[in-house]
């Protein structure tokens, strides 16, 4: 009998302890939710080097390609406070984040942030940090409705791949206006930057949705008063308000990206880009009473924008998503 050389004994303990080396460089999910968790620490310690970053790492701050260490690794100051969601999905090795921070000693920021890990260090890293008009939403900022941190029995659970469609279809529902293009649960209520826009209680005269998704109240004109006035008119569904007719003055949304899917979450995150090229004049609206049309919106802007949806045994639950005005023509850096 020919003794094994020495060689083919460690390729062969090699190949044998493979899965474990393999295992050691693959988050589950809590390690994922883990690892957010020290990177936002980092982030207000100011301390790149707390985690680690593969050396072809790209990262985004409000859609601008800048070098680790710039950006909120320099602006912020603490949190994140009790208003914190996270979705991991163990199988893309991704982990989404929407958590309220401090930046510049006392500010408060929405912070949305991404997260993507290569053999155990950060690949990719995306932030969405809103600053505009907080104020006023607060109170829905202090901590996250139950529903999106909850988890899901398994009998209430989606597949992964019927989830990926569900929160592809909201896009789709939108530009369509549409609404039984996705499939909506009667009690889906969405907020946008902490501002309810349809579900749960719409209080007025606080801001609505288009408060915190527009741009700043100079650069509008008096007509944007009767669209917010159909929208407070609109039928106070996910699936009715979309149906009216109200976001008509969105162009286009590209690209639809949904990347993490948190199936003990019952979570699917997409991030989008939403233009909005104020050639439409005149939005026509459907089943809102004594407004049959009212004028568009106009204002050229993009709105990058983060979405979080729930979803339980096929319906869209809870929408919590971010969005932040930018100039006409935007990309989000993630093309």
């Amino acid at each position: 009998m020919k003794m094994i050389s020495l060689r083919s004994a460690l390729v062969f303990m090699f190949f044998l302890n493979a899965p474990t080396l393999l295992l050691a460089k693959t988050c589950d999910r809590q390690c994922l939710v883990d690892f957010m968790q020290d990177y936002l620490a980092a982030l207000v310690a100011h301390d790149v080097k707390a985690v680690l970053f593969d050396k072809e790492v790209k990262f985004t701050e409000n859609t601008a390609h800048i070098p680790v260490g710039d950006g909120l690794w320099v602006t912020a100051t603490g949190g994140p406070s009790a208003f914190q969601i996270y979705a991991a999905d163990p199988v893309t090795q991704q982990v989404a984040g929407l958590v309220m921070m401090k930046e510049n000693s006392n500010e408060n920021i929405l912070l949305g942030v991404r997260l993507a890990l290569r053999r155990g260090k950060i690949s990719e890293a995306e932030h969405h940090v809103v600053r505009q008009d907080l104020l006023h939403t607060m109170r829905n900022l202090e901590k996250p409705r139950p529903g999106l941190v909850a988890d899901l029995a398994p009998a209430d659970r989606t597949p992964r791949e019927q989830m990926l469609d569900i929160g592809l279809s909201y896009y789709d529902a939108l530009t369509g206006e549409d609404g039984t293009l996705a499939p909506f649960a009667k009690e889906c209520e969405r907020r946008e930057n902490g501002s309810t826009s349809v579900g749960g209680r719409r209080a007025t005269p606080e801001p609505t949705a288009a408060a915190n998704q527009f741009p700043p109240p100079e650069n509008t004109d008096p007509e944007m008063a009767k669209l917010s006035m159909a929208l407070r008119a609109a039928p106070n569904t996910c699936e009715g308000q979309i149906t009216a007719g109200v976001w008509g003055y969105i162009t286009e949304i590209k690209n639809r990206r949904l990347l993490v899917i948190d199936e003990q979450k019952g979570l699917a995150v997409g991030f989008s880009n939403f233009y909005h090229d104020s050639k439409l004049k005149t939005m026509p609206l459907k089943g809102i009473p004594g407004l049959e049309s009212v004028p568009s919106f106009q204002g050229t802007f993009n709105m990058p924008a983060m979405h979080f949806f729930k979803i339980r045994q096929g319906k869209i639950y809870d929408i919590e998503a971010t969005g932040l005005v930018l100039p006409y023509g935007t990309k989000t850096g993630w093309e």
